[in-house]
């Protein structure tokens, strides 16, 4: 990985957990700010489930370049999933910049999503995480 990705990626990581997390753990914990009806159950459970996208997400940046080392997932569906990852931010922003124009908060979700949409980009397009050194097994290892 070169340092420009290691960057985007703790950057999308920040700005995933400045933003669209935070936000969302504030609604699934009651808080209307930015909502146009009080918090009901459905949003709270919505939000809820956000939360856990969003956790993946950050997991998902963090495998892609290398800064989590986990073994569960496989590497294609970790960079499939850098990919949706983008895909999401970049409807987000045209939604932001087309349909939700009128609404007062477009000026917010519209250039943060294309932000975090751009810094997925570049993690998504780095294609993955170094390959891992690979250990000899003691029987592999010349006597």
């Amino acid at each position: 990985m070169t340092r420009r990705v290691h960057v985007a990626a703790l950057l999308l990581v920040a700005g995933l957990v400045a933003g669209p997390l935070s936000s969302h753990v504030y609604w699934m914990l009651g808080g209307t700010w930015l909502l146009h009806s009080p918090t009901s159950t459905g949003i709270r459970s919505v939000a809820a489930v956000v939360v856990v996208l969003l956790i993946a997400a950050v997991l998902v940046v963090l495998a892609q370049v290398g800064l989590w080392q986990q073994t569960y997932v496989p590497e294609r569906v970790i960079g499939f999933c850098t990919w949706a990852l983008t895909a999401v931010f970049l409807l987000e922003t045209l939604a932001a910049f087309t349909w939700s124009r009128g609404t007062p908060e477009w000026w917010m979700y519209g250039p943060v999503s294309l932000v975090i949409a751009v810094l997925a980009l570049v993690v998504a397009g780095s294609g993955g995480a170094l390959p891992r050194r690979h250990r000899p097994h003691p029987t592999e290892v010349d006597a």
